[in-house]
């Protein structure tokens, strides 16, 4: 009876994905959208959702386009890697969640796209998490050697995400709205793909072309080792100012994931209880404190969303936040209750530095510990280590999904019985 559920879990899971599939959002976005008439139209999708975003896009107005620039994760660009394409198309894949040369060179080409268009241009803007690792303009005091270290500080620091992205913001030459002036006052269609909680566009991307203050409260700054805050004291906090005419939508995020999750759970015959909070805080502690909740809680099918944080060791072994999570909730578990725990990123990755690709996150249960363990593991000193990922693989509880072609945040899916 047990495998009966894991594999419901795993179906409502592929539903939520399914509902805010890339493609899908922006073909029924554009298919209602009116350009303007004999204008040329170029395409900038920026992301870990840009691939399926741009096939969105060229299935309404491919006769439209006279470019596409896709920026995406290394392995993310789907067909566009697969199959000959269009001379129309460009891909640039770049490092995520480590920033690496690519992402410079794709800051670079997305600043001389903009400038070689001309006039009378129109562009639409695709963007998805993800970005902000993907493409960047650095001042010259910064390299990429240091935006790796700052980088590396960043996703070990326990930061939440809004943080993050106001220090990825003050060190930048185009987020936080200083791309703007780069549109020279052209017509721009922004479609975003939410990864944040609050769906607010200043942090999703870091803000690309929403104009806002782009330094760091001092409150920020002094959470930052010093090598840093030297950085951060020195950062502009100039407001953009454009004529652009900029239309910002946001067209797929986690409470559209939730609620297609909640439609699939219903139709197998669960009780769904769908919870609007937003599940954030140390990966550990949540797991812990999720089970606590899920012993009292109401039979049936559980849904958040959420993105929790890790802080790494210094060497930190195998598996991101989601496998961190999952393994501190199975450890939280009594043995012989029937309670899963899925959790898992929709981007079909798991935002871990060392984790396998195919990893989003784990599905476990009352004998997650034992199986680990049968293998030599041990569950506190894997979360420890920030390994939960290996004890997850041996204890076969990881979910390997490759590249969704969506994203908004991680989906956490809980099965209690009666």
């Amino acid at each position: 009876m047990k495998e009966h559920h894991r594999k419901n879990l795993l179906t409502i899971y592929q539903a939520a994905i399914d509902g805010v599939n890339g493609r899908h959002v922006v073909r029924r976005y554009l298919t209602s959208y009116t350009f303007k008439a004999d204008a040329p139209c170029y395409l900038i999708a920026i992301g870990k959702a840009a691939a399926s975003m741009t096939e969105g896009a060229l299935d309404v107005m491919s006769d439209r386009i006279e470019h596409a620039l896709i920026i995406t994760r290394h392995g993310y660009g789907g067909s566009f890697n697969t199959k000959p394409q269009p001379d129309l198309v460009e891909l640039i894949e770049a490092g995520h969640p480590q920033p690496d040369e690519n992402s410079l060179i794709a800051g670079q080409r997305l600043l001389s796209l903009l400038d070689e268009a001309p006039a009378d241009a129109q562009f639409v803007f695709l963007t998805s998490g993800g970005t902000s690792a993907l493409v960047e303009l650095l001042p010259a005091s910064i390299n990429l050697a240091r935006l790796q270290r700052i980088n590396r500080w960043l996703l070990g620091s326990g930061l939440a995400i809004n943080e993050i992205n106001q220090v990825r913001r003050a060190l930048s030459l185009i987020k936080g709205g200083r791309l703007i002036p780069c549109l020279k006052g052209r017509s721009t269609l922004n479609l975003l793909m939410s990864d944040v909680p609050g769906d607010d566009p200043v942090v999703i991307g870091s803000g690309l072309l929403i104009a806002t203050q782009s330094d760091c409260p001092k409150s920020l700054i002094d959470k930052a080792p010093a090598w840093l805050q030297r950085h951060l004291e020195l950062a502009t906090a100039e407001l953009c100012e454009s004529d652009a005419q900029i239309k910002t939508a946001i067209i797929a995020s986690a409470g559209d994931a939730r609620s297609a999750a909640a439609t699939a759970a219903d139709a197998l015959g669960y009780k769904v209880h769908c919870h609007a909070r937003f599940i954030e805080g140390d990966a550990v502690v949540v797991g812990q404190q999720l089970i606590a909740e899920l012993s009292s809680s109401a039979p049936g099918i559980h849904i958040w969303s959420g993105e929790t944080t890790v802080q790494l060791p210094d060497e930190p072994g195998q598996g991101g936040r989601c496998q961190q999570l999952a393994l501190a909730a199975a450890h939280a578990m009594l043995p012989g209750r029937a309670l899963l725990l899925l959790v898992a990123g929709t981007d079909g990755s798991d935002g871990g530095i060392n984790q396998a690709e195919a990893d989003a996150g784990a599905l476990v249960d009352g004998g997650t510990l034992r199986r680990g363990e049968l293998d030599g593991f041990d569950a506190v000193e894997a979360l420890g280590h920030a390994n939960a990922g290996a004890f997850l693989g041996v204890s076969g509880d990881l979910i390997s999904t490759g590249p969704t072609g969506a994203n908004v945040m991680d989906l956490i899916i809980a099965y209690v019985s009666e």
